[in-house]
């Protein structure tokens, strides 16, 4: 039998081809005081916090196929162990899409992605998965699968339970089944790039935001000089042809007494990579309004470069040296209280196993933090899925 590592727990891993194998699983484990920790394409096992008690790794990614596309209904079912990108290929052969962006798409998987509420980029102009899912089944801490929404858009029976798996972070079940609405692929696409300084920013965002042009992507990176921190601004539009070159050109023709520089605009398929690889990655998420003023107050930092969804209010922070964790703890404490004041969270996306019990990792606890404790203790009463990881005690 294989094993995985989550963290420092080494994990035996299993992996059911069905549900019911699933589920049996799922009571063997409980029945042992054991925990369950679902696991896909392996992309982001080192989010969260460590495991608190040994288990197995149910490894969900045999669960893959095609459930039901109806393409004309523009839904489809599949099981959550499909990955992104055969996800997207099924959609594609029908001219769809779903337009969330997820790293490592050949690896990550759908039950993975909708676990953490994954969204990159496009959020902007297409929103977040949870405007995507209308069905959901997942497993109880008894082995058997439960059933939420349904097929259909246009279903409004019973609670929303989709809404409390997506980016619950398995710790409610391992979701097995979806039900997405998805969207034609835009015939067409472009991307302006711009550049403009620190104190100019806050002027760009602000003509973005105001532009008669509609932008679904609003993005923006750090680009260093010598002489401190400068900015790269992305602006992409997917539609229509038609529609995008106009767009194109009533942002170009905005731009052209803007205090930016070096201005371009391309044409063709827009694609983003993932963060690059580091030791230490925090998440930001502030008010939109206040985005300008936190990346240049988080631009200070040399030991960093950023990435930000400029317009969500969304800001990613990636290490390029080797911090300590004093200095690591130092940069997460002076941007989570910068954070606060502007109406939002610093999370830790990824940091060492050791550092983490003395770092923000879900952030700082809000007046949310004993309601979905609530549901956690509801839902599996038995501490079995993924014990410790969202919740540390």
């Amino acid at each position: 039998m294989s094993t995985i590592t989550i963290d420092d727990l080494q994990l035996p891993v299993r992996r059911p081809e069905t549900v019911s194998e699933a589920g049996a699983i799922v009571r063997e484990a409980v029945a042992a005081g054991q925990g369950i920790y679902p696991v896909g394409g392996r992309t982001t096992l080192d989010v969260g916090m460590p495991p608190r008690k040994p288990g197995v790794a149910l490894d969900l990614t045999a669960m893959n196929a095609v459930v039901d596309y109806p393409a004309r209904d523009m839904t489809i079912t599949v099981q959550a162990g499909i990955t992104m990108a055969n996800l997207q290929r099924t959609l594609a052969a029908e001219g769809q899409w779903l337009p969330i962006d997820v790293p490592h798409p050949d690896r990550a998987t759908l039950g993975g992605a909708l676990a953490l509420n994954l969204s990159g980029p496009r959020r902007y102009g297409y929103g977040a998965f949870r405007d995507y899912v209308i069905g959901i089944s997942f497993l109880t801490d008894e082995g058997l699968e439960v059933k939420a929404g349904g097929r259909v858009v246009k279903n409004v029976a019973g609670y929303d339970v989709m809404k409390l798996q997506v980016g619950a972070a398995g710790t409610l079940g391992p979701i097995t089944q979806v039900t997405l609405k998805v969207k034609p692929k835009p015939e067409a696409a472009a991307l302006v790039k711009l550049h403009c300084s620190a104190e100019a920013l806050p002027a760009a965002l602000d003509l973005l935001h105001g532009s008669r042009s509609r932008p679904v992507i609003a993005d923006l990176a750090t680009d260093r000089s010598a002489v401190g921190v400068s900015w790269a601004v992305l602006a992409g539009f997917e539609e229509k042809a038609d529609t995008v070159e106009w767009q194109v050109r009533t942002l170009l023709d905005e731009l052209k007494h803007a205090p930016v520089t070096d201005v371009t605009a391309t044409r063709g398929p827009i694609a983003f990579d993932a963060l690059p690889e580091s030791a230490f990655i925090y998440k930001a998420n502030v008010r939109p309004s206040r985005l300008a003023e936190f990346a240049n107050a988080a631009g200070s930092s040399f030991d960093f470069r950023l990435q930000s969804q400029a317009l969500n209010g969304i800001l990613h922070g990636y290490a390029v040296v080797d911090l300590s964790e004093p200095q690591a703890q130092a940069e997460s404490e002076r941007l989570a209280n910068l954070a606060a004041e502007f109406g939002g969270n610093l999370t830790i996306r990824r940091c060492p196993t050791a550092w983490k019990a003395a770092m923000p990792v879900w952030g700082r606890p809000g007046p949310d933090r004993d309601l979905m404790s609530h549901i956690k203790r509801t839902l599996d009463p038995n501490d079995a899925f993924n014990p410790g990881r969202l919740f540390a005690a």
